[in-house]
């Protein structure tokens, strides 16, 4: 083979394992995002059910609301009896203060149990997601060699043409090398997303 369908050969390899990574790369961003997608799924339904819990519970807090204020009113009332008091006899208004009394606590609504399709959704999110994440660490792990095979031809490719394409720009060869390192064959991204995943934890009920 001469030199010039050697050098051919060298750039091909190169892009290939240039490719192959860059795929990689995107797909663990990918798994990431859908395991992120599933664990947010979770709190839009928590929200969703707190909006029909809401929605149910209207009319008792409207009459808690008209309970308020009616004790705001009272509350109100007392204020100005004791202020005039204030004004004229400070002891009558010391004995006052002594002797306030509080309106009583308005009882709190209890909140209803969750159906069991609601049970039963909260139980596929989680179930979903550990499943996920239980695939990224099994797929990534075929993956891992993958791109060990591509940064191999990557970095064997850009190392034959910067020692042997002496007719082209071998800075370019060498930025694209160090770039690689730092991108994409560094362990720095893939551990970061790893350790993301790791970290996140299955959402909880609603």
């Amino acid at each position: 083979m001469s030199g010039e369908r050697r050098i051919v050969a060298a750039k091909l390899l190169a892009m290939t394992g240039f490719l192959v990574l860059l795929t990689i790369t995107y797909w663990l961003r990918s798994e990431v995002l859908a395991l992120s997608r599933i664990h947010f799924s979770a709190d839009q339904k928590k929200v969703e059910l707190e909006q029909q819990r809401s929605r149910d519970s209207f009319p008792d807090r409207q009459q808690q609301y008209e309970v308020s204020l009616k004790n705001y009113d009272l509350q109100l009332k007392h204020y100005e009896n004791v202020l005039a008091v204030y004004q004229k006899d400070l002891d009558e208004y010391a004995r006052l203060t002594k002797d306030r009394l509080d309106p009583p606590q308005l009882p709190q609504r209890p909140t209803p149990p969750n159906t069991p399709e609601v049970e039963d959704q909260s139980q596929a999110i989680q179930t979903e997601f550990v499943s996920r994440r239980y695939r990224y660490f099994v797929v990534s792990e075929y993956g891992n060699g993958i791109a060990c095979c591509a940064a191999l031809l990557l970095v064997g490719g850009l190392l034959y043409l910067l020692m042997f394409d002496l007719n082209s720009n071998r800075l370019f060869y060498f930025m694209t090398l160090v770039l690689s390192f730092v991108f994409l064959i560094g362990p720095s991204l893939q551990s970061v997303m790893s350790a993301i995943v790791g970290l996140m934890h299955a959402p909880h009920g609603f």
